[in-house]
């Protein structure tokens, strides 16, 4: 090769890559040539991304919109601010920023499927849900298996209490993840197939129901109301064995929401079972005051108020603040006649108590409820809520030590 032909092939190569960095830099736009880095580099784009990080919407907006109409309005920062109008309650103006960004010529595909993802994200936010599913529904059309069009599309499915449709999205979004993340979209797909077992169950097709709550088991054996509803289901198909099977199935695989099964299975169980269950319970989860209570209610109905009393205290050290303990303690020492020396023990025990019924928190959005749900009403993400304990004294010294 001589090197004028060498020449020639570096010089068209040198070509070639300032062609590259000029088209990566520069974009045509209604017969002009915008400067992509221009807006990125203008300090009002520097002071505008500054505010958003510190959560001041207002100015962020402002700083923003001069970076844009100093760059040319790029789409990129259009599209920002259409998203920070939403956050900030102005709808109508995102719904508007963004509809404005579809308009224009030339759009890539990539471009386009983000406007509209954005443009679904304000007719959710705006109650448009027929409008969000079109848009998120046409995100996929560009850029098929846009996980943030799928997860959209499932809220808003969950939303409208449609579960089939929402369970479709759902394996769509665990096709494309890596194995581990599969636990996760189990999890998730185990309640969406108890919520499909409880439609069938509403329309009286019980054996449909229980092969759902048996298939949300076999996607996730930790799920807590699959269990119950398929032991309910068992018991009213005439089968109380397998019912209890099912419950104590929960128990064992989900320990900490045995206590959702202790009515079902004292009720099933023959005398001495239900006891031996609590105590199995209180061996292996020492910081188990449900099960404490749950034996103590037990003990008491037939006959063992004192004994319950001592469950009862116990109980009381690891959850001063349960009001369902508080209560369970001045039935007991109601049928013990109120002993003086008993009441003046339970006084000092919740000295410092602060009541509560039962509290539970969803650790996503920090939502809070009187009773455990399966599915936040706020953040709509399932199985989520823990209870809210404060920690006593003991907690803090064994965490210290």
């Amino acid at each position: 090769m001589t090197p004028l032909i060498t020449l020639g092939i570096l010089v068209a190569l040198l070509v070639g890559l300032a062609a590259g960095k000029a088209w990566e830099r520069y974009k045509l736009r209604d017969g002009r040539w915008i400067d992509r880095r221009r807006a990125r580099e203008s300090p009002h784009y520097m002071l505008g991304l500054n505010f958003l990080v510190a959560n001041q919407i207002d100015p962020a907006i402002e700083e923003l919109g001069r970076a844009a109409e100093a760059a040319g309005d790029p789409l990129e920062i259009r599209l920002i601010l259409g998203n920070l109008y939403r956050e900030k309650g102005q709808v109508g103006r995102a719904i508007q920023e963004h509809q404005a960004l579809l308009q224009r010529p030339n759009l890539r595909k990539l471009e386009h499927a983000n406007v509209l993802l954005c443009l679904g994200l304000d007719y959710r936010r705006g109650g448009f849900v027929d409008r969000a599913m079109e848009a998120f529904s046409e995100v996929l059309r560009l850029d098929p298996g846009n996980q943030y069009a799928l997860a959209n599309l499932e809220k808003l499915h969950e939303e409208q209490h449609q579960w089939a449709e929402a369970y479709a999205a759902r394996q769509q979004l665990a096709a494309g993840e890596p194995a581990v993340n599969q636990a996760r979209h189990n999890e998730i797909l185990a309640f969406l197939e108890n919520e499909i077992g409880l439609e069938a169950l509403k329309a009286g097709d019980i054996a449909s129901s229980a092969e759902r709550f048996q298939s949300a088991i076999d996607l996730d054996e930790r799920n807590a109301p699959a269990h119950l509803n398929l032991g309910d289901v068992r018991l009213r198909q005439g089968d109380p064995a397998e019912a209890r099977a099912a419950w104590e199935q929960l128990v064992a695989h989900s320990p900490d929401r045995a206590y959702l099964t202790f009515s079902r299975l004292e009720a099933s169980y023959d005398s001495g079972k239900f006891p031996s269950l609590c105590r199995q319970l209180i061996a292996s989860q020492p910081q188990d005051w449900r099960a404490r209570l749950a034996l103590a209610r037990h003990l008491r109905d037939q006959g063992d108020a004192g004994q319950a009393l001592e469950l009862l205290f116990d109980a009381l050290a690891i959850n001063p603040h349960g009001l369902a303990l508080h209560q369970a303690i001045w039935q007991t020492l109601s049928a013990l006649s109120l002993p003086p020396d008993l009441v003046t023990r339970y006084m000092e025990l919740t000295r410092n108590a602060v009541f509560y019924v039962d509290p539970h928190i969803c650790v996503r959005c920090r939502y809070r409820s009187t009773e455990l749900l399966w599915q936040c009403p706020h953040c709509h993400e399932w199985n989520t809520f823990v209870e809210d304990r404060v920690s006593t004294e003991g907690d803090v010294l064994k965490a210290e030590g």
